[in-house]
């Protein structure tokens, strides 16, 4: 049984990997696109406004310990609810990885294998995934944490390595195109935690439960770390970036990365790294999703729920024509979706079951 379990070191190395996918992929340039010079400000302002909210649900969450959301909807409104929210959280899940995945895979098409068709790139990453999905226990987030340390390096080295050519003084005007626009529309620029919609399926997951607010608010402490020195990266260093269509904008900073005539173009090295963290976010997504779809069948056969979700990520990657595509899908239905359904609906539902508990008590 406690190998079935995770620590809260692999707790939080979870959700920030899930976090820094997305802003590897272009979350940088969603930010700047809002916000323009204010980026900086407004990360600090949604980060608190992350943490709270991430406060709030733990509060809530810690009033069912060991269980998760699937069995607090069934707790409320039974079977039907339960159904209905594993449904739709796996749908989230996987379509959204998909949508990720063509992304980042269309940028490696661009930049390197021009002669590959995509199709067989998003291939790769779903058969890595899917085996890391079917080894025993909780390898994906065993293995997820021995990556986890070269994400972090790597962006703190980036960030060192292109300081000299770093402009800090375009970080003004300070409040950029206003306080409506730092503080109303970019709350929008929230979104970039999508680790918050993995919380609410922890608990379960847990070695010790009572540890959950410790480790969500860790998790999203050290995203939002991240997350002002990827976006100072790319601000500081390009001018007009946010006009431009530049794929992969962390990758652009990478080739100013020299030192002496030994060590050049390190861009190979990040994509590597960004590569085997891709693939530890689908191994994640693909594990949690088939492990919901498994609660609620009550199937024992976990593996049978891991090749279905596969394929389904396979054409839920390969469906959409090409980057802009993407890029549209995650501006307008992920934001949205995740402001209705990971924010919204599940509030709702952690709120009228500790109602209910109340007023059975």
């Amino acid at each position: 049984m406690e190998n079935t379990k995770i620590g809260s070191k692999e707790a939080i190395a979870l959700l920030v990997t899930v976090i820094f996918n997305h802003i590897i992929a272009n979350m940088t340039k969603s930010i700047i696109d809002t916000t323009s010079s204010a980026s900086l400000i407004n990360i600090l302002y949604i980060g608190i406004i992350a943490i709270i909210y991430t406060c709030i649900i733990c509060y809530f969450l810690n009033k069912f310990p060991t269980l998760d959301l699937m069995d607090i909807s069934e707790y409320l409104g039974g079977k039907f609810l339960k159904w209905g929210v594993g449904i739709l959280f796996t749908i989230y899940f996987i379509f959204f990885a998909g949508v990720l995945l063509h992304m980042f895979a269309s940028c490696l098409e661009i930049m390197y294998f021009q002669l590959v068709k995509i199709e067989y790139i998003v291939c790769l990453f779903v058969i890595c995934a899917t085996i890391s999905c079917l080894m025993k226990y909780n390898a994906v987030y065993r293995a997820n944490l021995i990556i986890f340390p070269l994400l972090i390096i790597s962006t703190l080295f980036l960030f060192l390595a292109d300081f000299p050519y770093m402009i800090v003084e375009k970080m003004y005007p300070i409040l950029g195109n206003g306080w409506y626009a730092t503080f109303v529309e970019g709350l929008s620029n929230m979104f970039v935690f999508q680790g918050i919609a993995y919380i609410y399926f922890i608990p379960s997951k847990l070695k010790e439960p009572n540890l959950l607010k410790k480790i969500c608010v860790n998790s999203i402490v050290f995203s939002c770390l991240f997350l002002l020195i990827s976006v100072a990266i790319v601000l500081f260093m390009f001018n007009g970036f946010v006009e431009t269509d530049e794929l992969l904008p962390l990758y652009s900073a990478v080739k100013y990365i020299e030192f002496g005539s030994f060590f050049q173009k390190l861009d190979s090295a990040f994509v590597l790294i960004w590569i085997i963290g891709i693939a530890s976010y689908l191994s994640i997504t693909l594990k949690f999703s088939s492990a919901i779809l498994k609660k609620i069948t009550k199937i024992e056969n976990e593996n049978i729920f891991i090749y279905l979700l596969a394929l389904i990520l396979f054409v839920g990657s390969i469906w959409q024509k090409n980057y802009a595509t993407s890029i549209f899908l995650v501006n307008t239905v992920y934001k949205f979706s995740f402001f209705i359904l990971v924010i919204a609906f599940s509030f709702i539902i952690l709120l009228l079951a500790s109602i209910k508990k109340v007023i059975k008590k």
